[in-house]
């Protein structure tokens, strides 16, 4: 048959457009054939279409096991292919890469270059912990290859094999350090690479390689090694602040001598931002001058990437050297104008922080010209026209630049009011965005500080009133409608420069308003009020009968009109309409009742209602600065509490069924606390009555729905207020108390003067005098007016190729290696018939065995078995027998051992029975040992012992996990036959990490803090309870004094006392979980486990022991130590977990290996425990406790 090459595969995708799934779905089903052929080339072929298929996204990891083969194949080009393969489509998770071991180790020592340089690129992809941990001294051994292009590409694979097996780094860093001097400038180049990604965020760890950088630094002539040198070393200058010093030098030779631009800038950028410009002293500014004028040249390159780095350090510059960055304002303004979007950010972001008094309105113009399409054919100011196209989110950005520019330090940098109120005005129709919000503020805060431009203010917001392009497109969204309720405002607020208030009225009561937001239609109908109040001031002087017609008139139309706020859905703005209607009939009732030829009194005082006092602002700082007047105390009371209002007892209400009457009385008493003062003429039988009344009204209420218990604290709290309804306090208003001052009032205008031409130099603006507390002290930093620059930012998110590479980063690298520190020796897979074969090796040696020991049985002397007993004899028997087991087991390895030679060797295989053992005696002993007290003090009068456990009932459940207790119950024995203690007591100080608590009432045990009285031989117990601080530490120490009197002796014996309390002591012993829950946990929330550790303990042989006991007790040892629960044994290996009571979760992984005998003597078995925690405290406790076992 002739299959289908990758040629004709792509080109039949292609003629079958119309049914290409169909035709690949074909093609796949070939596929699966092809690949089970014996044929290398056409396996090779079908894996390399299927690679094809993969990047079209057809799923392709059922062919793992066949991606294997051909990478195992001898020809080059076959091994390519499944390489390839094996890149794009091996995941950590896949099952086939413990195949690949022996696989690319062979590679590795191919003696063709292209193999092992296929192997190596293919490594890197699918490295996984276990190839890393496998293959790593393969690779550090590679180092010292012949060819450089080996040595390179195997430094470059070494990071990847350190980010996968951090433990690698250790002992591999002083290779490659050696590195850095190899003759070949490729493989130094790799080198210096790998170290820069390695040091990006521990760089101390390679502060020690500083003079072989510095070296290549001034010798090299690589650009591309240099820069990576430099960014090393901008790195490492934070934690070695010497070294700024020995590299300026250099540095500024390079900047002022490379034609490289990437390597001038990384030059420039690493002098800014290390340091180097505050260390060079009186060149500093020399320096920051030759970097500014380099930077220039970027700016004014046409390489567009040359231009967005210029930018980007021009703004580091800008923050220690504004000045310098403002002599090329110029060139940044051109760059503003950009097609390319990120070089105008990154252009905005400069011109925020260069703007002075000098420069805004220059910069102002540059910003608005981008917020509408340009329309004139005149000459552009810049060489790029703005572009017709922008986006609404730019033009936003926009906006919100020239309000910051503007409006930062209070408007410092404004010198023309009247110009930024028309830019204000201006921006109110860019069309796109909405900035309603921003813009009403700026024009409110401006009208309030600014007196000076309150007039011109007043007349654009009239004009803005009018505007029916704004009116008309009130429902859009990006209308910015909001700021007609600061037209509103400030006309109201400042009626008196309007030139025609009944005009202005009626641009507020327009039909339009209804389409409003209701929070202008708020601001126009408080603002209608006030302009009307004014108007009425005015007219009163000149009040006659023809002008109270048309004032009537006048107010008829307004009220009428008022119904359209009347009939409003916002609650307040019917409340301020109907307000306002109550208002006009108060009014129209008192003129048509007035004579005419003078003005109501009702008039007359209508202005005070909203003029008495002129709006000023408040100072920044003006609360800080508030005095505290002498002899006033703001923690004592101003009058003393209200007494109880109404007894518990006199209280019918069902409401208060359940609560206790202390609740009730607190609750009532701290709301009387809160009342103020007040003074009634009532009696107190008249306010009960009135409360007794007012309580059956509820009760007999059919639409008063009472609450139920869940809802018992909002209920009690409508009840206190429904009490309390009698201390609210009766005031007396009175109008001769407020003050008739009337407000100074600006005569009407005779005539519209014609808008001058804006002069050069603007008259000084004249500010509102800020609001200050009287008595406000000056502070510091109110005289202080030095300015740094500002940058207008946003925040950046999360950088989506960051990586977690705490473990790696976590390497010491400044401790020297020690001499356990080895690679490890990895354990090669066994093929099945490899396995098979040494199976029956094994069955025919034990076989062998037992013949021979069968035989010597039956030789042994009928004497020998009469003289012993048939105890003593079988106990013989069974250790000879033992013995004879261990000498040929002997044998039998060591000829294994010449007839494999390059086989690793297999752990020797465990008894039947030995799992089943351990785990029943771990249960068996975590039941009976654990109870068994421990020694603290012993001597000829007095013996001392202790148990503890976790105190569950000592604390609270809360309390309990932040600051667990311990139970430690003491046993006290006098050891004399003949002599009393008559006055013993123990006494336990409070520590860093424990203090005593009281014993729990009604306890068994007395406490350990009494005195006890023993006679001759007694042993009491007592209690003691003390609770942790600072939450669970490893070492934590109890340290105590024991002291006692004996009889006949007038000598106080007095010894000090030392308890440690293990972290173990905190274990749940209810924390225990069968395989599938324990399984389920990591597999949930393993990514939580992020503190491991890994303890050893040697198993010691015991000559009157098995080899099965010894490892048993050893375990058991292990767990009752630690206080790991036993999840599961499997041969060899046994997982653990426990739960503290602060909820950390601590779980093990506890392997054990037999040793044969001969290769370490007198040693049993090693035991190795893998240990991970969500806690690093907790796991430096049980790392410290198993650490310590001594196995006997």
């Amino acid at each position: 048959m002739f299959e289908k090459s990758l040629t004709d595969l792509i080109r039949g995708i292609r003629a079958n457009k119309k049914n290409e799934q169909k035709y690949i779905a074909v093609c796949l089903q070939d596929i699966r054939n092809e690949v089970k052929s014996n044929d290398s080339d056409i396996k090779a072929t079908a894996v390399a279409k299927l690679t094809y298929l993969q990047m079209l996204g057809y799923d392709m990891s059922w062919a793992s096991f066949h991606i294997v083969e051909v990478m195992s194949s001898p020809k080059f080009i076959h091994k390519r292919t499944g390489y390839l393969a094996a890149t794009q489509s091996f995941q950590q998770d896949t099952d086939v890469l413990m195949l690949t071991t022996n696989l690319i180790k062979k590679d590795l020592a191919s003696p063709t270059a292209l193999d092992i340089g296929i192997a190596v690129n293919g490594l890197s992809h699918i490295v996984t912990p276990e190839l890393a941990r496998d293959l790593c001294q393969d690779l550090v051994a590679m180092l010292n290859h012949s060819r450089p292009y080996i040595r390179k590409r195997v430094v470059l694979v070494l990071y990847k094999v350190f980010l996968k097996f951090p433990e690698a780094l250790r002992l591999s860093f002083p290779r490659i350090k050696e590195k850095l001097e190899d003759p070949d400038p490729s493989v130094v180049s790799s080198v210096v690479s790998v170290i820069c990604e390695l040091a990006r965020k521990n760089p101390k760890n390679y502060l020690s390689l500083a003079p072989q950088l510095f070296k290549l630094l001034t010798t090299s002539s690589n650009n591309w090694m240099l820069i990576k040198i430099i960014k090393l070393f901008a790195s490492l200058t934070p934690h070695e602040p010497r070294l700024i010093k020995k590299l300026l030098p250099p540095l500024t030779s390079l900047i002022q001598t490379t034609p490289a631009m990437s390597l001038l800038y990384e030059c420039i950028y690493t002098v800014i931002t290390g340091g180097f410009l505050e260390a060079a002293g009186d060149a500093s500014h020399a320096l920051a001058m030759t970097c500014a004028t380099k930077l220039r040249k970027f700016l004014e390159d046409a390489d567009q990437n040359l231009k967005y780095v210029g930018l980007l350090a021009m703004g580091k510059l800008l923050l220690t050297h504004p000045r310098l960055v403002a002599e090329h304002k110029d060139i940044i303004l051109e760059c503003i104008d950009d097609d390319d979007m990120s070089i105008r950010i990154r252009a905005l972001d400069l011109v925020v922080g260069m703007v002075n008094r000098k420069n805004t309105i220059d910069i102002v113009k540059r910003l608005v010209a981008h917020l509408s399409p340009v329309h004139s054919t005149t000459t552009p100011e810049s060489l790029h026209e703005a572009s017709t196209i922008l986006d609404p989110v730019y033009r936003t950005d926009i906006v919100n630049r020239i309000l910051f520019i503007c409006g930062q330090n209070q408007y410092h940098n404004i010198t023309n009011f009247e110009w930024y109120i028309s830019v204000l005005v201006g921006m109110i129709y860019t069309s796109g965005v909405s900035v309603g919000e921003s813009l009403k503020h700026h024009l409110m805060d401006v009208a309030v500080r600014v007196k000076s431009v309150r007039e011109y203010a007043v007349k654009e917001m009239f004009r803005l009133l009018g505007d029916k392009q704004t009116l008309e497109t009130a429902k859009r969204r990006d209308s910015n409608i909001e700021v007609l309720a600061a037209a509103a405002w400030v006309c109201g607020e400042y009626c008196n420069f309007l030139d025609d208030i009944p005009a202005t009225l009626e641009r507020l009561l327009t039909p339009y308003v209804v389409k409003m937001p209701m929070s202008v239609q708020i601001v126009y109908v408080q603002n209608i009020m006030k302009i009307y109040a004014y108007w009425v001031s005015e007219l009163i002087p000149q009040w006659n009968a023809e002008l109270q017609e048309e004032f009537v008139k006048v107010t008829h139309v307004m009220r009428e009109k008022l119904q359209m706020f009347i009939q409003s859905s916002d609650l307040e703005v019917q409340e301020r309409a109907c307000n306002m209607k109550a208002i006009f009939d108060l009014i129209l009732s008192s003129v048509e009742e007035s004579a005419g030829e003078q003005a109501p009194p009702l008039l007359q005082g209508l202005p005070d209602l909203f003029f008495i006092y002129e709006l000023n602002p408040v100072a920044p700082k003006a609360q800080k600065k508030v005095p505290i007047p002498e002899g006033l105390d703001l923690d004592a009371w101003i009058n003393e509490p209200l007494p109880e209002l109404v007894d518990d007892d006199d209280s019918d209400d069902g409401s208060h069924d359940g609560l206790p009457t202390e609740t009730r009385t607190k609750r009532r008493s701290n709301k009387s606390k809160k009342a103020k003062a007040y003074s009634s003429d009532e009696d107190e039988e008249d306010r009960q009555q009135r409360r007794n009344a007012r309580l059956e009204a509820i009760r007999n209420d059919p639409y008063y729905i009472a609450s139920d218990k869940k809802d018992r604290r909002s209920r009690d709290q409508l009840l206190e207020l429904e009490d309390d309804v009698d201390s609210i306090p009766i005031v007396t208003l009175s109008m001769d108390d407020i003050h008739t001052g009337s407000r100074k009032k600006k005569g009407k205008k005779q005539s519209t003067k014609k808008r001058r031409a804006r002069l050069p130099t603007p008259p000084p603006p004249i500010y509102a005098e800020e609001e200050m507390p009287e008595n406000a002290a000056d502070s510091a930093s109110d005289n202080d007016t030095s300015k740094k620059p500002t940058t207008y930012t946003k925040k950046n998110g999360r950088d989506i190729f960051a990586t977690d590479e705490d473990q790696l980063h976590d390497v010491d690298l400044s401790k020297p290696l020690g001499e356990d520190e080895q690679f490890p020796q990895i354990q090669a897979y066994l093929s099945p018939e490899e396995v098979r074969r040494r199976e029956e090796l094994q069955a025919r040696a034990r076989r062998k065995e037992q013949r021979a020991l069968s035989r010597q049985q039956e030789n042994e002397p009928a004497k020998s078995s009469k003289k012993s007993s048939p105890k003593e004899g079988s106990s013989k028997s069974g250790k000879k027998e033992k013995k004879t087991k261990k000498e040929s087991s002997t044998k039998k390895s060591k000829k294994s051992k010449k007839r494999d030679s390059g086989d690793h060797q297999e752990p020797p295989s465990m008894p039947p029975s030995l799992d089943d053992n351990v785990r029943h005696a771990l249960a068996d002993g975590q039941q009976t040992e654990t109870k068994s007290p421990q020694s603290l003090f012993s001597n000829d009068q007095v013996d001392v012992s202790y148990t503890m456990e976790l105190a569950t009932d000592a604390t609270d459940a809360t309390d309990a996990k932040e600051n667990p207790a311990v139970a430690i119950r003491f046993i006290v024995r006098n050891k004399t036959t003949d002599l009393m203690l008559p006055r013993l007591q123990l006494h336990f100080n409070e520590s860093l990490d424990l203090k005593p608590m009281e014993t729990k009432e009604g306890s068994e045990l007395a406490s350990v803090s009494e005195t006890f009285e023993m006679q001759a031989g007694e042993t009491i117990e007592c209690m003691g309870v003390y609770q942790v601080q600072g939450g669970l530490v490893p070492d934590m120490v109890l340290r105590g004094e024991l002291q006692y009197d004996v009889e006949g002796s007038y000598e106080l014996h007095q010894h000090g006392l030392e308890l440690r309390v293990p972290v173990s002591v905190f274990f749940l012993k209810s924390s225990t979980l069968d395989p599938a829950s324990f399984a389920s946990l990591l597999a949930e929330h393993g990514a939580e486990f992020e503190y491991q550790d890994s303890v050893t303990v040697q198993v010691p042989e015991d000559r009157d022991a098995s080899v099965e006991q010894t490892l048993i007790r050893a375990l058991a040892s292990v767990s009752l130590t630690s206080g790991l629960h036993v999840v599961e044994v499997v041969p060899g290996a046994a997982s653990l977990y426990a739960q503290s009571v602060n909820g950390a979760h601590v779980a093990g992984l506890l392997k054990y290996v037999l040793e044969t005998e001969g290769d370490t003597p007198g040693l049993a078995a090693t035991i190795t425990v893998t240990l991970k925690s969500t806690d690093e405290e907790i796991l430096k406790g049980i790392a410290t406790l198993i650490s310590s076992i001594s196995v006997q």
